[in-house]
């Protein structure tokens, strides 16, 4: 009979944030983003997230965190429409389709990502870190859903 290690959410969270810290679309500057390049790396985070999620124990914090930021990636993409055709014509300042995605994509990857950092008490780089919500790291009980321990 043979064990199989299954990493625990600690270890899973880890992992999610070390992947995501390499990932520019989170924290690039939004006028340097390729609008096609930044859909593909939504979807590359995407199946890099359902990969994960198996191993995350069922309903729990690491779970949801995951499909949540899941979910945002797929929003993204499906804002995107095929071949990101509604986010091209939009450059620099513009607030437009593309930079509202972007903005609601980012938003809702560092709400989770404070969850877990702030859960699991993780180390997270300061780039990535700059998506958090700008609120007192210690306390993040006003975002909806998480009750404090």
């Amino acid at each position: 009979m043979q064990w199989e290690f299954v990493p625990g959410d600690k270890q899973l969270a880890r992992k999610a944030i070390i992947y995501l810290e390499n990932r520019r679309l989170l924290f690039g500057r939004r006028h340097m983003e390729d609008e096609m390049e930044c859909v593909r790396s939504a979807v590359q985070i995407r199946n890099y997230l359902t990969k994960l999620i198996p191993s995350a124990k069922p309903g729990g914090g690491v779970d949801n965190s995951l499909r949540a930021m899941r979910a945002a990636c797929l929003s993204f993409v499906n804002a995107a429409g095929p071949g990101a055709m509604n986010f091209r014509g939009w450059h620099g300042g513009e607030a437009g389709p593309f930079g509202q995605a972007l903005g609601e994509l980012r938003t809702l990857v560092g709400i989770q990502l404070a969850i877990l950092v702030s859960r699991y008490d993780l180390e997270i780089e300061e780039e990535l870190a700059s998506i958090f919500p700008p609120t007192d790291r210690d306390d993040i009980s006003w975002v909806p859903g998480f009750e404090a321990e």
